[in-house]
């Protein structure tokens, strides 16, 4: 008999542990971005914080620099088909499925983090509604310093974009090429260099950070901070991937999503300014933006916010309205 307890004792704390195994879930998370780069960094942080809050019962494991292989593009339906549990998806590169996503990456819209977030967060009511139709939900978001453009000579009016071939990375870049007289091509950023040597480009839009990622320096001698777009990226999960987890669990992941938030807003502004510092540290020259310069710019800004607006459709332009009257716009 007591021979027998000990087997039964054994058994069912084999299959205690066989549960608990079974129990545990782990996401790949897709990050478009290599390992070093902040964006990474601060999901890195995230999966971190969330395998300690759960007891491992959750764990995210990251694949950088689109090593899942998948493109921007490409990401909003992936997520909601189940391909990628959790990815990080730029709303500006998904504007083919979902044209209302890309309003964060409106030209010129703003003109700091402060109104960028404003933005998003007028917006994010309606970016929920239009997620959960793709079977998916933000957990954070993130945002990248300002993009501006990196070029082989300096650019100090509308008259001087004419004729640069620039490589892009969203709609909006392509909408702006075509009203400057710029040839605009939208490609990956591991790309560039190749185009740049075979001349098929001699510029590029984005940002600081950016710059600093690809050693713009080696190929380029101009930044204009042009401030076009401060894109939005958001890290979106499957919902049958998150309905899978106990309550309990997405509390708690809920909980340090919107810390994660915070945090990365406020760190754009920071990295913004180190990595300006880094690129005149290394030679590149950054040509300020004059008055005259500006006021073209937010002209062609206000001419293709228009045009988007009508084809993204009401509540695109319910929440441009909204904006514009707290901004004074």
């Amino acid at each position: 008999m007591k021979k027998l307890l000990i087997i039964l004792t054994g058994l069912m704390f084999a299959l205690t542990l066989f549960s608990n195994a079974m129990a545990k879930t782990k996401w790949d998370l897709h990050l478009n971005y290599p390992a070093g780069n902040f964006h990474s960094k601060g999901a890195q942080r995230f999966a971190d914080k969330v395998a300690k809050a759960t007891n491992g019962e959750l764990t995210i494991v990251l694949h950088p620099g689109s090593s899942l292989g998948f493109k921007g593009p490409e990401l909003l339906r992936a997520v909601a088909e189940g391909q990628l549990a959790v990815a990080e998806i730029p709303t500006g590169m998904v504007e083919g499925d979902a044209p209302v996503l890309a309003l964060t990456a409106q030209p010129f819209v703003s003109t700091n983090a402060f109104e960028q977030r404003l933005l998003y967060q007028l917006a994010k009511p309606v970016y929920a509604k239009i997620l959960k139709k793709f079977n998916q939900m933000t957990l954070y978001t993130s945002v990248w310093p300002f993009s501006g453009i990196y070029t082989q000579r300096a650019v100090k009016s509308k008259s001087d974009l004419s004729g640069l071939k620039m490589r892009v990375y969203d709609g909006t870049g392509l909408a702006f090429g075509k009203a400057t007289g710029i040839a605009a091509r939208k490609m990956p950023f591991s790309e560039v260099y190749p185009a740049m040597k075979a001349g098929l480009l001699d510029s590029m839009y984005t940002s600081s950070v950016s710059g600093v990622d690809a050693k713009a320096w080696e190929v380029l001698k101009y930044f204009t901070p042009i401030n076009i777009v401060g894109p939005v990226n958001m890290i979106n999960v499957n919902l049958d991937d998150w309905n899978k987890l106990d309550k309990k669990t997405r509390t708690t992941v809920l909980e340090i999503a919107a810390q994660m938030e915070d945090e990365m807003w406020n760190l754009a502004g920071d990295m913004d300014r180190k990595s300006r510092a880094t690129l005149v540290k290394n030679g590149m020259v950054i040509d300020p933006v004059s008055k005259q310069f500006r006021a073209e710019l937010n002209a062609i800004g206000k001419k293709l916010r228009a045009q988007w607006a009508k084809k993204a459709g009401a509540d695109a332009q319910a929440i441009l309205k909204e904006y514009y009257k707290i901004t004074g716009r």
